[in-house]
C-alpha cells in the first residue's frame, strides 16, 4: 500500500510541472455552436389563452399569431482529465448562452459544471465520487412560454466491492436539489412547487456467470422533500408533498450472442405521501434495454418501460409512464453515421391535487410521440458536425389540449485535443 502511495505523490508532482501541463491532454478547452429552428418552440397548446401569460413580450408574439422561433446557443467550457496512479479524476466547466430571436425576453446564459473521481482501492474494492451543477430553463412541456430558471446540483458516491470472482454487493448514495431561480412566476405557487430535494440510498448484490453476465438484486429508498412548497392548506391543516420510496427491484444483464444485449430491471415500488394520501402508488414497475449490431455498421437499440417518474421534475406530482423507443444507427463510413430516435410514451396523472398540481395544463391522460432523425460527420478527430429534423405531439384531455412540433438543428464542436 505504501508503494501504491509513493507512485501517486509521484504522479502528482509531474502533473505540477508545467511541461505536463499541456493543452490537449489534461486540459482540453471545447467550443460549441447549436442551431435549432422550431415551430412551436413554446410548446404553446391549442386551446390555451395568451393572455394569462405573466410574461408580457412572449404575450405579445403569441397574441400576433407568433409561434416559431429561431435559437442559438453558444457554449466555452473546459474538459479536465488526470491520472494518479490507479486513481482517475474528470471534469467539465462551461458558460452556455442561449439567444432567442423572436422571443427575446427567453435568452439567457447559464454555468455548468461536472467533476468525477472514479476511485480503486486494492483489487476489489472501486467506485466514484462526483458533483454536478446546471443551470437551464425548464422545459416549456408543463409551463408553457413561461420562463422560470432553475438549478440542479447534484452530489453522489458509490461503490463496488467484489467479494468472489462470482459475488460483489454495490451500493449508492445521491442526493439531489432543484431550486427555482429568477422566473416570471415568483409570485405563483406552481412555481414554489418545482423545488425539491431528494435523497436517495441504495444497495444491491449481484452474481456473476463465467460469461460475464448478472443477475442481481437492488434495494432503493427514496427521500422527497418540498420545503418550499406551501405548508398549509385552504382550511388552515398543514399539507406537504414530501414523500418517502421504497423500491426492490431485480435485475438481469445478458449477453444473448457477441453482438447482442439485454438489461431488465423490474420490481415493486412503494410511495407513500406525507400528506394527500390520495396520491399514495403501490405497483409494479420495470424497464428492459436490447442492444442488437446487426452488422460491423448497422445497429440498434429498443427500450421499454412502465416507470413511476416526477416528468423530470416538471411538477410536483408524479405520473404512471408507459412506452417504448427505438434508436437505429448506420455507421457508414468512419467519419459518417447516421441515427434515429422513435419514441411513444403514455403519461397518466390520476392523483391530482387543486392546491399543487395545475390540472389544467398536466390533464390526466398524455400521449406523446416523437420522430427525430440526425446525421453526424467527423472531418477531424476534434470536430464534430450534425444535423437533425424532429416532430413532436401531445395529444391529452387537459383542458388547454396538446401540441405539435416540428423543427431541424444544426450542431458543431470542437474539442482542442484528441478526443
Amino acid at each position: 500500500m505504501l508503494a501504491s502511495s509513493n507512485v501517486a505523490a509521484e504522479d502528482f508532482a509531474k502533473f505540477l510541472q508545467p511541461s505536463t501541463l499541456g493543452l490537449g491532454r489534461v486540459i482540453q478547452p471545447y467550443f460549441t455552436y447549436g442551431l435549432v429552428v422550431d415551430d412551436n418552440i413554446m410548446r404553446i397548446r391549442k386551446r390555451s389563452n395568451p393572455n394569462q401569460l405573466d410574461e408580457s413580450q412572449v404575450k405579445d408574439e403569441l397574441l400576433k399569431g407568433h409561434k416559431s422561433d429561431i435559437t442559438n446557443r453558444f457554449v466555452g467550457g473546459v474538459l479536465l482529465n488526470k491520472e494518479f496512479g490507479r486513481q482517475r479524476f474528470t471534469g467539465d466547466l462551461n458558460w452556455a448562452y442561449n439567444k432567442f430571436e423572436r422571443f427575446s425576453d427567453m435568452s439567457q446564459d447559464f454555468k455548468n459544471a461536472a467533476g468525477s473521481w472514479n476511485w480503486v482501492v486494492g483489487k476489489r474494492l472501486e467506485g466514484n465520487v462526483g458533483v454536478t451543477y446546471n443551470e437551464s430553463l425548464m422545459p416549456f412541456l408543463f409551463q408553457p412560454g413561461a420562463k422560470i430558471l432553475r438549478t440542479q446540483q447534484t452530489q453522489f458516491v458509490n461503490g463496488v466491492w467484489t467479494i468472489h470472482p462470482r459475488w460483489r454487493f454495490n451500493g449508492e448514495y445521491l442526493r439531489y436539489d432543484q431550486d427555482i431561480g429568477k422566473t416570471d412566476l415568483a409570485a405563483s405557487q406552481r412555481a414554489r412547487n418545482l423545488a425539491r430535494t431528494e435523497n436517495r440510498f441504495e444497495g444491491g448484490i449481484d452474481y456473476v456467470t463465467y460469461g460475464r453476465n448478472t443477475v442481481g438484486v437492488l434495494f432503493r429508498y427514496i427521500i422527497g422533500d418540498f420545503s418550499q412548497a406551501p405548508s398549509v392548506g385552504p382550511d388552515g391543516i398543514p399539507i406537504s408533498s414530501d414523500f418517502d420510496q421504497k423500491e426492490v427491484m431485480g435485475k438481469v444483464s445478458w449477453a444473448v450472442t457477441e453482438k447482442s444485449h439485454f438489461l431488465v430491471t423490474g420490481g415493486w415500488v412503494e410511495r407513500l405521501n406525507k400528506s394527500l394520501k390520495q396520491r399514495n402508488f403501490s405497483g409494479f414497475n420495470a424497464r428492459g434495454i436490447y442492444t442488437w449490431k446487426m452488422t460491423e455498421k448497422l445497429g440498434f437499440s429498443v427500450n421499454g418501460w412502465r416507470i413511476t417518474s416526477a416528468m423530470g421534475n416538471l411538477t410536483a406530482n408524479f405520473s404512471l409512464n408507459t412506452g417504448v423507443s427505438v434508436h437505429p444507427y448506420w455507421q457508414i463510413t468512419e467519419k459518417i453515421r447516421f441515427e434515429g430516435d422513435l419514441s411513444y410514451e403514455k403519461r397518466k396523472f390520476d392523483r391530482l391535487t387543486a392546491l399543487f398540481d395545475n390540472a389544467e395544463v398536466t390533464g390526466t391522460k398524455n400521449t406523446f410521440r416523437n420522430v427525430a432523425l440526425r446525421a453526424v460527420y467527423l472531418p477531424h478527430p476534434s470536430l464534430v458536425l450534425s444535423t437533425s429534423i424532429f416532430h413532436s405531439d401531445l395529444s391529452t384531455d387537459a383542458v388547454v389540449g396538446g401540441f405539435n412540433a416540428n423543427g431541424v438543428t444544426a450542431n458543431l464542436q470542437y474539442v482542442y485535443g484528441k478526443r
